[in-house]
Order: structure tokens, then sequence, then C-alpha cells
């Protein structure tokens, strides 16, 4: 029966050297350490270390001791300073348990003992998190002193999209928990507000610890704590900086499923209406019949004639939206638009005149209320 811990010592440098090269494949921040000889030699140093130290503790079962998690957070610290990005830290952790596990599961090939098989790959497991939250928490306090608040936060909500198994550590960094579940929203301005977009972002983070980032073109995600603040507030806030109008779309999601809530939402704020002070933090539920004809070219061309026709009323279209708004109620309407009922009356009326639809009318209610939604979503 062969030694498997003798057997992974014996290979610690080739193994090594091949993760070396595998970085500087893989990911574009270790090429370039891997250029400059000093980098690339303390690279192989590191890497040589980690797999003889793994196999010295796992021998006698022992966890990593505070000494060998101090160093490797130095590490951690060291790619900050050199200016690695969350990505590449978040990368090449994944990389390096990938490389390690092979490698057992590689020699283990070589011999029959299950039992040092079993140790290994149980140790690795358990300590594999211990030393995965020392090297990020070293990163993290590193690039603290040197990233803008701004780019951390991003680095939070990138994480938290893509799922990562750092996100927890960068929460901490930034002071703040992951949570089970988010509302995602996706707010969509005419264009990215300039030397604001950092300035929203982290006020958002500041105020209602919303992690943020923008997306091109002028489109903003934000992952709200499900039941915390009021959405509402925090969008409102948000257009506000941002200049509005901006269309805003929402959608539920556990942490784990990050990137499908957020699609969702993107697809909600794509037919939702642009306002300056939103009245909603619109979901499925408000959208869903413009949802369902979003993509249909012929109906959408249909709705786009009705607004043309529209627009040869007085302000036929703010008329219709408070109109149905407002359950159809006249006298609320008229109120909230500042006119007498008579006058909302002859506007109803003109409507029926250029559309053949009575507003009134289940019909009308379903086709206008579309062509309303229509007209409301377009830039202006």
């Amino acid at each position: 029966m062969s030694d498997l811990f003798g057997l992974l010592e014996k290979r610690a440098e080739a193994n090594a050297r091949a993760e070396v090269v595998a970085y500087a494949r893989e990911i574009p921040d270790y090429r370039r350490e891997a250029a400059d000889p000093r980098g690339h030699a303390a690279m192989l140093d590191y890497a040589i270390w980690m797999r003889r130290h793994t196999v010295e503790m796992t021998r006698g079962d022992d966890p990593l001791g505070e000494s060998a998690l101090a160093f490797i957070g130095e590490i951690g610290r060291e790619r900050a300073s050199n200016g690695f990005s969350t990505r590449a830290a978040e990368s090449v952790l994944v990389l390096h348990a990938n490389l390690m596990l092979h490698e057992i599961h590689d020699a283990a090939g070589d011999g029959e003992d299950l039992n040092q098989l079993l140790q290994l790959t149980a140790w690795f497991g358990a300590q594999g998190l211990r030393g995965t939250a020392a090297y990020m928490r070293g990163y993290l306090d590193e690039q603290a002193l040197r990233v803008k608040l701004a780019q951390r936060i991003r680095n939070l909500a990138e994480s938290l999209l893509a799922n990562a198994a750092t996100a927890a550590e960068i929460a901490r960094s930034l002071g703040v928990t992951v949570h089970e579940e988010y509302v995602a929203v996706v707010v969509r301005c005419p264009e990215k507000p300039g030397e604001l977009a950092d300035e929203i972002v982290e006020l958002a983070f500041k105020q209602h610890a919303v992690p943020a980032l923008w997306r091109e073109p002028g489109e903003l995600v934000a992952l709200l704590p499900a039941g915390r603040d009021e959405p509402l507030t925090v969008v409102r806030a948000i257009v506000e900086l941002a200049g509005g109008p901006c269309a805003v779309g929402a959608a539920p999601g556990r942490s784990t499923a990050l990137a499908e809530a957020v699609a969702v939402a993107t697809r909600v704020a794509q037919v939702a209406p642009r306002e300056r002070v939103p009245r909603a933090v619109y979901g499925i539920p408000e959208v869903f019949v413009e949802l369902g004809v979003a993509h249909v070219p012929e109906v959408d061309e249909w709705l786009g004639d009705l607004v043309r026709r529209l627009a040869n009323g007085p302000d036929l279209v703010a008329t219709l939206d408070l109109y149905y708004r407002n359950d159809m109620n006249r006298l609320t309407t008229a109120l909230a638009l500042h006119i007498h009922p008579r006058t909302l009356d002859y506007r109803l009326g003109r409507v029926r005149e250029l559309t053949g639809v009575d507003p009134g009318s289940v019909r009308g209610i379903r086709i206008l209320s579309s062509a309303v939604a229509r007209a409301l979503r377009e830039p202006g």
C-alpha cells in the first residue's frame, strides 16, 4: 500500500510549478505577476509551501495554525498591494481548490489507501475554508486602504450576482452581511450620470446598505436586502440623484440566484414607465400585459399608432394614466389633474373620437392602458 502523503510531498514542487503555469494562463493579473522573475519566484515559493504544509498538517490531522493563517493573509495583502482585482482574487481561489483536489485524487490513483484519501479531502475541505477566509480578509483589508468605496461596493454587487463564495468576506470588509433574500432593482436612465455615478452608488450604500453597480447604457443594478427599507424610498433617492426620468423594474430573489432576479428586473424596467418621481417599484404584476406584448412587433406597432392619435388631444396620455390609476373615479382624477370634472369628460370623449375606443369600457381599459404604458416607457 502506497503512502499518499509521501507521494504528494514528492510531487509538491512539480505540482506547484504546474499551478503557477495555470494561474498565468487563466488569470491576467497573475500573468502579469509571473512575467516578473521575482514575482514568479514568490508565487512558486508560496505554492510549494502550501502543498508541503498541507501534507504536514494532514499527517497529524492538525488544523491550520494562527501563524499559517497569518502567512496566508499576508499573501492576500500582497496581491491587493500589487493591484490584483477582486475578480482575480476570487478566481485564483477557485482554481487553486480545483488543482489541489485534482492532485490529491491523481496521486490516490497510484495507491489503495482509502483512509488517507478521505483524511486528505476532509482536511482540505474544512481547512480550505479557513485558509480562503484568511486570504480574502488580508486582501480586502489592504484593498480598503487603496481602492475607493464605490469600487469596493461594485465588487460586492458583482460577487453577489456571481454567487461567489467570497461575497460574505467582501460584505464583512464593508461592514454589512449577506442576506438570504434581496429585491433586485434595475433603474434605467437616459444616460449614465457622469461624475454622479460613483456618488449614487456610495449614497445608496451609506444610507440604505444597498450594493449597487452601473451597467451600460445608463443602467443601475441595486440589490436591496428584503424586509429592510421600503424599496420605493430607496428607488426615489436613486432616481433623484440620477436626474431622471428613469424606468424602474424589480424582482425578488434569493442570494443564490440574484443574476436570475436581475434578468427579470431588467425585462420589467424595459417596459416600465419613465418617471422623474417613481410612483411604484414595478414588478411583473404591474406590467405583465406590457411584458406580454413588448416583443410582438405587430402589437407594438398597433399600440404606437394609438399613442400617435392620442397626441392630437389635450394631455390625453397623462389624463388616461391618472384615470386608470384612480380606478376611473372622475372626481379623484379631475382633482389630481387640477381640472373640472366636465373638462375630464371632454378629454375622455376626445379619446373616443380619436381612437374609436371607449376608455370606460372593459375593452377600452385593456387597450388604452397598454397604449398609455407604451407611451410612458418612451424616453422624454
